[in-house]
């Protein structure tokens, strides 16, 4: 497994990455410093990995998950909660996937979504805030896209969600409580419990629950949120595949890598690389996200 605290470590995986292409006969005009630039986004996606794992072991106060403290932080209120309110850390979890937003941003959009702006609430918009009153979710809802939409600054969806409007809030919220109500809540949902289920299978059937069933969670949104919730320990799933034949820009860097390969042939050579340097399929499913749109020069991830 890579560690990313190594001398020149990233010459070592980029001298792996061409011993990986050579012995499966990928085609490689020449070795040059691009495969070194994709070594140190992966090494970045590790020392990401590492340092929400060392969160973990250190103490977090309340704080960190009120919307209006200057400490507020979904990451550590994630792990904060998700002993405490399994339900609260789960929904935290979607809003955060949901904006793609972060600590670059000082956590402007969670601030504001999470802190319920422009609905005169004495809380934060909980699950149970959420769930306390049907009748009322709808015009909550809708006064919420409202304010937000004519707030200073207005919001900004991150990079992954691109293409995401607030006008689409409504839907995709409902379709989600939805979801999770008709899956019997977020314990029944993610909680597996029968460990003689592979982590991997399991991944794959939520995968596709979410996709069938959340409004605008297409691969990226659902294939990150279950990565989350892995991450923060809410649910015992680990990605099958780096889901590259239903990506974009993983799929662009997958070209870049592998060459103009079928869908299922860049999957293969991604699973096999990530096995072969003994990173996981999230990691170098990133790693290839990010290295396509710079790949001779490294951009650090916010």
């Amino acid at each position: 497994m890579i560690t990313s605290d190594k001398d020149n470590l990233s010459i070592k995986i980029a001298k792996d990455i061409y011993s990986y292409l050579q012995s499966n006969n990928i085609a490689i005009d020449c070795y040059t410093i691009t495969y070194e630039i994709l070594a140190l986004q992966l090494l970045d996606r590790v020392k990401e990995d590492e340092r929400v794992e060392n969160l973990f072991k250190s103490d977090i106060h309340q704080e960190v998950s009120d919307p209006k403290s200057e400490c507020f932080n979904p990451i550590k209120a994630i792990i904060f909660l998700k002993d405490k309110h399994y339900d609260e850390a789960c929904w935290l979890s979607f809003l955060l996937i949901y904006t793609d937003d972060s600590d670059e941003s000082d956590w402007a959009f969670m601030r504001k979504l999470y802190g319920a702006e422009g609905l005169g609430l004495k809380t934060a918009l909980t699950w149970e805030v959420v769930n306390d009153a049907p009748h009322l979710l709808s015009d909550r809802l809708d006064e919420l896209v409202t304010a937000l939409a004519e707030s200073h600054p207005k919001p900004k969806f991150g990079h992954h969600r691109a293409y995401e409007s607030l006008k689409h809030l409504p839907m995709v919220f409902t379709s989600y409580i939805g979801f999770i109500h008709e899956q019997g809540g977020h314990e029944a949902a993610f909680g597996l419990k029968d460990k003689s289920v592979d982590r991997t299978d399991y991944f794959k059937t939520r995968y596709d629950l979410i996709r069938q069933n959340v409004y605008r969670f297409g691969r990226l949104s659902t294939f990150e949120f279950l990565c989350l919730l892995g991450k923060m320990r809410l649910a015992d799933v680990e990605p099958n595949s780096c889901y590259i034949a239903e990506a974009s820009g993983p799929k662009r860097g997958a070209r870049l890598l592998f060459g103009m390969l079928s869908n299922e042939q860049l999957d293969e050579h991604a699973i096999g690389l990530a096995n072969y340097l003994e990173v996981s399929y999230q990691q170098l499913e990133a790693a290839l996200c990010h290295w396509q749109k710079s790949p001779n020069r490294f951009i650090k991830h916010r």
